[in-house]
């Protein structure tokens, strides 16, 4: 289902990234198909839930790899309509096509309307670009800069739509652990699990997989290699992966 709340204009060249299960055409969206999308796709802990919520779908590849690993009802929110589009297309197209709903519209607009606690989780591969150099590209400028979406807005939407027991998962730059820890705090969230993933196996790590709760819990923290110099994958990444990558 698709459900148009706003008015935009994109158009990008053709291509599409196949999975083992389901195709992701990514026509118009400004942000294709990448290992951080992947990453949090694989790693949130969506099996449980009931109702799972997409901030920033994009290309609809994280909702639909939640369809993928779980039997619950999926809302999908993307601000561009060009993105919304490419998404309700690669959800109609895959198996899970009936129980995912994409929205065109601004996620403040979408919690502000009706803020009832409803989703037992959500997840969001958010804009983290926050003090950098804008891209001359307007529409890869909201699709990755905090202009449109950015924590604070994560944390508050999400203080309002998760159950008392709901989780909220990001991924985001390793540098902006301290920064998320605040804008938690100031919502009400704790930390509950924290994967540091390196590109590289023996250097610093470059992002961090966050997942959050408003109930304390003991803080799980483990690290994550994506390839080895000489060798390749990584068998973590190549576990937590291999049900949706071609060739794992």
């Amino acid at each position: 289902m698709f459900i148009l709340q706003s008015e935009s204009l994109s158009a990008m060249a053709n291509s599409y990234f196949q999975f083992k299960q389901f195709t992701i055409y990514q026509e118009r969206a400004a942000m294709r198909v990448g290992t951080d999308g992947v990453l949090l796709g694989a790693w949130s802990r969506v099996e449980p839930s009931r109702r799972i919520l997409d901030v920033g779908t994009g290309t609809g590849l994280i909702a639909i790899m939640a369809a993928q690993r779980s039997l619950a009802r999926i809302d999908a929110v993307e601000l561009d309509f060009g993105a919304a589009c490419d998404a309700a297309r690669n959800v109609q197209l895959s198996p899970w096509g009936d129980r995912i709903t994409v929205y065109c519209t601004d996620f403040c607009n979408f919690y502000q309307k009706d803020s009832v606690p409803r989703y037992h989780h959500i997840v969001s591969n958010p804009p983290y670009f926050v003090e950098s150099l804008l891209p001359p590209d307007q529409k890869r400028e909201k699709a990755r800069h905090t202009g449109s979406l950015d924590y604070e807005i994560l944390f508050e939407g999400a203080s309002r739509l998760l159950l008392p027991e709901g989780r909220l998962s990001l991924i985001a730059p390793a540098d902006m652990e301290e920064y998320l820890l605040f804008v938690a705090m100031l919502y009400g969230f704790y930390p509950v699990r924290f994967t540091y993933v390196s590109g590289i196996w023996g250097r610093a790590p470059k992002r961090l997989l966050s997942e959050w709760s408003m109930r304390r819990n003991p803080l799980e923290t483990n690290l994550l290699s994506i390839e080895k110099k000489g060798i390749g994958y990584t068998a973590e990444y190549v576990a937590l992966t291999r049900d949706f990558y071609l060739k794992m």
